[in-house]
């Protein structure tokens, strides 16, 4: 009998080893791990995402990001590169890679095209898995204290995408000055958002 419960006890062991520690070793998570239970994930590459649908502005709505031509051509701030996926899904990264004020990491490589399309690879959080809306009130939101703040700010949806979107467009226009009037910068906002009427 105790043979028995000795083999079940290592049966079960070597199951959740299987389907909890050897997926996050070769860059891929198990669907049902607690972490993405509730996140929608994608594999598909949209070539369009309309951030900002529920806007929380009385003055600008939602805003077109070309997901296609932000991933396939040099966008990078000096222009020299295509923007990594990592860039915008920062958790799709291995911890050695995060860079401050970033904390979260769910991946053991850093997410590409090519790792996505690998059979077994786990989709892709929508932004909204973490970063909620304001009044959003569901689980725990990341924060960051800005510089010279004293109090956390809660990354929002709206905070999130904003300060992702405007530090590398003004990133583009301060390495390249050509680019300024041609893309729009933090304090573009109309070219970016639909105006409410």
């Amino acid at each position: 009998m105790k043979r028995n419960i000795s083999g079940i006890v290592t049966l079960i062991f070597l199951a959740a080893a299987f389907y909890f520690v050897l997926p996050p070793l070769v860059g891929v998570r198990a669907v049902n791990t607690p972490a993405i239970q509730d996140a929608a994930l994608k594999k598909d590459l949209p070539k369009e995402i309309m951030l900002s649908k529920d806007s929380q502005s009385d003055k600008y709505g939602e805003a077109a990001f070309n997901h296609e031509t932000h991933s396939a051509k040099n966008y990078s701030p000096d222009g020299k590169a295509i923007i990594g996926c990592a860039e915008c899904h920062h958790t799709d990264q291995p911890a050695s890679a995060l860079k401050p004020p970033l904390k979260t990491a769910e991946r053991a490589v850093v997410l590409t095209l090519e790792a996505l399309k690998a059979p077994g690879a786990v989709g892709v959080k929508t932004c909204r898995s973490c970063h909620l809306q304001a009044d959003d009130d569901s689980k725990e939101m990341p924060k960051i204290t800005y510089e010279g703040k004293s109090t956390a700010t809660k990354l929002t949806n709206e905070e999130a995408y904003h300060r992702n979107c405007n530090i590398c467009h003004d990133n583009a226009i301060k390495a390249r000055a050509d680019l300024k009037g041609k893309i729009p910068g933090s304090t573009d906002c109309a070219k970016c958002h639909k105006l409410i009427e």
